[in-house]
């Protein structure tokens, strides 16, 4: 996207040619922009992860305003960005690396004597999905959940790291300009987001604006500002999404950063209030300060409940009864559809979406629809159906169709 003082032209790649993996001729184009307007100051603005890099190449080269390719690296490595002499260490959760073979009794004992022992999350080093994440309560958790997973997952490298229970997972976006813009949390504090996805289990996440955040986690702002200085003591242009835990004012842990959100579920929360994606947020990041906006201030709470597929077969898509809360209802799997276990927090059998100007009610009425909602899956039929020759969908003819998804108001 290219803004001028009278212009907004995009640039797009439709049908990139095949293999190409690094966007050539993409950022050929980008490269000839950024020349023919080189007196104009132009900025770039990036939506999408995979061209993070090649765009902050573009940016030193071209000497552009913006994240640098040494500047990246922070977001690449959060681990190598916890252990530089910047602050963050002392903010973040205790963790150790275990590499080679296996070992479980030895590494049990470094376990100890590095993160003080368990409860502890095992995760290797890449490659990682949600199932691969474990969460060891004691000893002998951690040296069976080796025994069983090395025969499994060919890894070599593993992290660490400690385990904290009774506080909030978050995502706080930050700019510059405006410093704390909003925060998703989870409303859970007895397990984690990760557990859930793992037992199919339902959770919710909530989006917080920056005055609710202020008012529900004191001490998160400054948190945050802290973070961002500790990395970049400079200023900065652009979004940035740090990731943390929250026990209280004084017990704040860094997990990460990044430059965009991590889910589509994260980007319709950040939608649901404004009315507008968040790259119109990332967007007004990169332009800076702008004059006065008559944008209409939206009081209300937001919150997302999601309940994890699971592999098997949707017998009925199950009515949810209307509350007091302001609902949107999505359904993200068709009766006799096919499922598979969740992997993270885009792979849902079912949304929620709920806001109201009253938290407390809008934490009631989310907490009674994930006690009462039953969403019966059959989880034999896929065992059934593997042993007899499936329906060849692309075989369907043009009369019959096909529902994939259903969203009710």
């Amino acid at each position: 996207m290219l803004v001028d003082e009278t212009n907004v032209d995009v640039y797009y790649q439709v049908e990139p040619p095949i293999r190409d993996h690094d966007h050539c001729l993409l950022m050929h184009k980008v490269r000839e922009l950024c020349s023919i307007f080189s007196s104009k100051n132009p900025k770039l603005v990036v939506f999408e992860r995979s061209l993070q890099r090649p765009i902050a190449h573009i940016r030193k080269d071209m000497e552009v305003e913006g994240f640098k390719p040494e500047q990246l690296l922070h977001f690449i490595h959060a681990e190598d960005a916890i252990t530089m002499r910047n602050g963050l260490a002392a903010i973040s959760l205790r963790q150790c690396s275990l590499s080679g073979t296996p070992q479980p009794d030895t590494w049990a004992e470094a376990v100890r004597n590095q993160i003080g022992g368990f409860p502890a999350v095992v995760r290797p080093l890449r490659h990682h999905c949600a199932h691969s994440v474990g969460f060891i309560r004691n000893e002998n958790e951690f040296k069976n959940w080796f025994r069983r997973n090395s025969s499994v997952h060919r890894n070599e490298h593993y992290v660490v790291q400690e385990y904290v229970d009774d506080g909030h997972e978050f995502s706080a976006v930050c700019s510059y300009s405006e410093g704390l813009l909003g925060c998703i949390s989870a409303i859970e504090t007895h397990r984690s987001v990760l557990e859930c996805i793992q037992n199919q289990q339902a959770y919710a996440l909530e989006y917080l604006s920056a005055n609710q955040t202020r008012d529900i986690f004191p001490g998160l702002e400054s948190f945050c500002i802290q973070v961002i200085k500790s990395v970049f003591p400079g200023v900065y242009l652009g979004l940035i999404f740090i990731r943390g835990y929250y026990k209280a004012h004084n017990e704040i842990f860094f997990l990460g950063f990044g430059l965009e959100p991590d889910s589509e579920t994260a980007r319709h929360l950040y939608a649901l209030p404004h009315s507008s994606p968040w790259e119109i947020l990332a967007i007004k990041a990169q332009l800076g300060p702008q004059p006065e906006e008559n944008e209409s201030v939206d009081n209300n709470y937001h919150c997302v409940i999601n309940f994890p597929s699971a592999e098997g077969v949707l017998i009925h898509q199950t009515n949810i009864m209307r509350r007091e809360s302001y609902m949107r209802v999505s359904w993200k799997s068709a009766e006799s559809a096919e499922m598979k276990d969740s992997d993270n927090l885009d792979d849902n059998v079912l949304q929620v979406f709920l806001w109201n100007a009253n938290r407390s009610k809008l934490l009631e009425n989310c907490s009674d629809i994930m006690r009462s909602t039953d969403i019966t899956i059959d989880r034999n039929a896929l065992n059934e159906r593997h042993s007899l020759c499936r329906k060849n969908v692309a075989k369907l003819t043009a009369k019959e169709l096909v529902r994939s998804c259903t969203t009710t108001d």
